[in-house]
């Protein structure tokens, strides 16, 4: 009898070599933070493939599925918060290695994909600005990774946080605009919107996307840079 292989393989065109899911990968994805943090003491790089988002992402796609995976999201989270405490700076208090290297972006996104809402509040205490993304994690991937972990009060506190000056937690209902939603003026407005339906569309949220369309007349004005609306989105989600 052939026996099941548990590790994920995929074949990339670019450069055509199998792709792998490394041993980090797994160890965060189940929670083990020991694990990870003695594969980081013996190779400081691996942190680079822990919080790519390239590689984040393949591995999303590959285990969407499969309900041996159905924590991996909060097991990520886990191991996220326990490096970040792991990197609190003792010369500087409030100060974190971990956000000053240029990671936050990679803890905000880990945080909405679990849906971790004391998380995702904690990480915007610290550096509001980390909404508009750092690195190769832009706003739109972090409101994606809300979306997808169907958990709109989380999805909320984010956008509300994009469009509202520092210390509002937006608790509110999208269809409403917030206080502070004029910050940036109309444009700003409306490409921060634009970004928050395709993100929601992407990612599957329906109720978000209901509330975001509230009062909206035509859903195919909403496009992405490369002209694909909001409907284009949802049929490539599925």
């Amino acid at each position: 009898m052939e026996e099941e292989s548990h590790c994920p393989l995929r074949w990339e065109s670019t450069g055509d070599q199998w792709w792998y899911a490394t041993p980090i990968d797994w160890a965060a994805a189940s929670g083990h933070y020991d694990v990870v943090r003695e594969l980081l003491h013996l190779d400081a790089n691996l942190l680079i493939k822990l919080t790519s988002l390239r590689r984040i992402r393949r591995l999303e796609s590959v285990w969407d599925d499969d309900m041996r995976f159905a924590d991996a999201a909060t097991n990520r989270a886990s191991v996220a918060r326990c490096l970040l405490l792991d990197c609190e700076s003792r010369a500087r208090p409030g100060g974190n290695r971990l956000i000053r290297a240029g990671y936050g972006g990679w803890l905000l996104y880990t945080a909405a994909a679990a849906g971790d809402a004391g998380f995702v509040r904690e990480l915007l205490g610290r550096q509001p600005l980390l909404v508009f993304g750092e690195g190769e994690y832009g706003v739109t991937d972090v409101l994606y990774a809300a979306a997808r972990s169907r958990r709109p009060e989380v999805f909320r506190m984010l956008l509300n946080a994009v469009l509202s000056p520092a210390g509002e937690d937006g608790a509110g209902d999208l269809g409403g605009a917030p206080s502070g939603a004029t910050r940036g003026g109309y444009m700003f407005r409306r490409e921060m919107m634009n970004r928050a339906m395709h993100a929601a569309a992407r990612g599957g949220d329906l109720e978000v996307l209901r509330e975001l369309l509230q009062g909206c007349s035509d859903a195919a004005a909403y496009q992405d840079a490369q002209g694909a609306t909001i409907l284009h989105a949802a049929a490539a989600r599925g």
